[in-house]
C-alpha cells in the first residue's frame, strides 16, 4: 500500500515530480522514489519512457521495441509484460497513494491520472510545440525562455548507450537548439543584451563546442565587457584547437566577425606589450586554428611581395588507411592526428606554423623554405609518425601549388 502523505501536505496537493534532463530524480511531494538497482534496468526504462508523456498511451510493440529491439530475447511481449507486472507492483508500495497507476488497454500502456504527474521532458516537449505554434514574437521568445530553463543537459546521460535514448536525446538538443537559437535573435533585435549574456552562458554551460560561444561573446560585447569578451574567445579558439575541432564556413565567418569586434581598454606602450606577449612559450612549431592559419598565409604573401621574405611552403598531410587510402574513420583520423601532431611539435621548426584542415588532413606552412629544400622535413614527419603508430596506417604529404605527392 501506499504511504501515507506528511501531516500538513493532502494527498492532493501532492505531485509526481520526474527530472530526466542530466539526470534522474523522481519524487512525490517531499519523497522520493529511488528505484534503488532498479534505475537503469528495463524495470526503471520503462518507467521513465512513461513519463516522457505521461497520461499518453503507449503501444506495447513500441515499447518492446525500445527496450529490447538490440537484445536476444524470445519473446519480448512476455518480458514486457513481466516488466509491467514488476513495476505494477513497486508503485503500490511506493510513496504514491492507492490507485490504477498502470493502465493496459487493447495494447495500449499509459501512466494512469491517479495522481497529478509533472515530467520535464514532456512539458518541455509542449512548450516546443507552443513555440512551432505561436505567431507573436514576443510570445514565442517568452516560450523559447521557459523551455531552455527547463532543459538542464542531455536525456537520461547514464542510459546513453541505448538506443531509445540516443534517439529522444538527438530529438530533445534538436527542439532546444531551434528554441535558444530563436530566443538568442531576439534578445539581440531587442538589445536586450543583459538577457542574452545570461541565455547564452547558459547554452555554452549545457552544450559547449556548439557555437554558443559567439553568442555568448556577442552579448559581452554589446555590453562593454571586452575582457571577458576576449576570455571566452580565447578559450573556445584554444579548447577547439586541443579538440582537433574545426568550424563550417559558416561559422568560421561568425568567428571571424566577431573576434574582429573584441577590442581593448586604452593602454601605454607597457600594457600593449604584455597584451601582445606570447603567454604560453613552446618549443617547435605554431600551432593555431584554420581562421588564424589562413592570416598567417595571406601576411606571408605580402612579405613576400616586399622581398622581405623569400619563400615558404605550403603542404598539406593527409591521414592514411591501412590500405594508403585517405581514412574515412572519424574515430580513427582523431586518434592518428594526436600522433601527427606530436610528430610536427618535435620535427618542425618554431617558425613554421600548422592547423587541422578537416578530420583527416593537416595543413603545414613552413616560411622562408623552397620546395627544394624541405623535402628532409616531411621525411623527418613520416618516420616519426609511424614510430609513434606502431607501423600502422601512414601519412601522405603533397605542395598545394601542384598537389604533387612525394611522401
Amino acid at each position: 500500500m501506499g504511504v501515507r502523505a506528511k501531516e500538513g501536505q493532502s494527498v492532493a496537493e501532492r505531485k509526481l515530480s520526474v527530472k530526466m534532463f542530466g539526470g534522474f530524480a523522481v519524487s512525490y511531494g517531499d519523497e522520493p522514489l529511488l528505484f534503488g538497482k532498479h534505475r537503469d534496468s528495463k524495470f526503471g526504462q520503462l518507467f521513465q519512457i512513461l513519463m516522457t508523456r505521461p497520461g499518453q498511451g503507449f503501444d506495447k510493440r513500441e515499447i518492446a521495441n525500445s527496450l529490447y529491439g538490440r537484445d536476444e530475447v524470445e519473446d519480448s511481449n512476455a518480458s514486457l509484460n513481466n516488466t509491467i507486472f514488476r513495476l505494477r507492483k513497486y508503485l503500490e508500495t511506493s510513496p504514491l497513494p492507492p490507485g490504477q497507476h498502470l493502465v493496459l488497454n487493447a495494447g495500449v500502456l499509459s501512466f494512469g491520472k491517479a495522481v497529478e504527474t509533472e515530467s520535464d521532458v514532456w512539458d518541455f516537449e509542449c512548450r516546443a510545440k507552443q513555440f512551432e505554434q505561436e505567431q507573436d514574437r514576443r510570445k514565442k521568445a517568452d516560450i523559447c525562455g521557459k523551455a531552455c530553463e527547463l532543459y538542464r543537459g542531455e536525456f537520461l546521460p547514464q542510459l546513453l548507450s541505448e538506443q531509445w535514448v540516443i534517439e529522444k536525446n538527438e530529438y530533445y538538443q534538436r527542439l532546444y537548439s531551434r528554441m535558444m537559437e530563436y530566443l538568442l535573435r531576439y534578445l539581440k533585435e531587442e538589445a536586450d543584451y543583459g538577457n542574452m549574456e545570461k541565455a547564452a552562458a547558459s547554452a555554452v554551460r549545457l552544450c559547449p563546442d556548439e557555437g554558443w560561444e559567439l553568442w555568448w561573446v556577442d552579448s559581452l560585447i554589446s555590453l562593454g565587457f571586452y575582457q571577458k569578451a576576449e576570455q571566452v574567445y580565447r578559450e573556445m579558439a584554444e579548447r577547439m584547437q586541443e579538440n582537433g575541432g574545426f568550424l563550417t564556413e559558416e561559422m568560421q565567418a561568425r568567428f571571424l566577425e566577431t573576434g574582429a569586434r573584441i577590442r581593448r581598454p586604452e593602454g601605454d606602450g607597457e600594457d600593449i606589450g604584455k597584451y601582445l606577449a606570447e603567454s604560453d612559450i613552446q618549443e617547435g612549431a605554431y600551432a593555431c586554428m584554420l581562421p588564424a592559419f589562413s592570416d598567417c598565409l595571406h601576411m606571408l604573401k605580402r612579405m613576400i611581395c616586399r622581398g622581405e621574405v623569400n619563400g615558404f611552403s605550403l603542404l598539406l598531410f593527409t591521414i592514411l588507411d591501412a590500405k594508403g587510402h585517405p581514412a574515412g574513420d572519424r574515430e580513427y583520423c582523431e586518434r592518428q592526428g594526436e600522433k601527427l601532431l606530436a610528430s610536427f611539435r618535435n620535427c618542425l621548426r618554431r617558425g613554421d606554423v600548422y592547423a587541422k584542415y578537416s578530420d583527416g588532413q593537416y595543413l603545414v606552412l613552413c616560411a622562408g623554405a623552397r620546395r627544394e629544400n624541405i623535402a628532409g622535413i616531411g621525411v623527418r614527419i613520416d618516420t616519426d609518425f609511424r614510430k609513434r603508430s606502431g607501423g600502422r596506417g601512414g601519412i601522405s604529404c603533397g605542395f598545394l601549388a601542384d598537389e604533387t605527392v612525394w611522401l
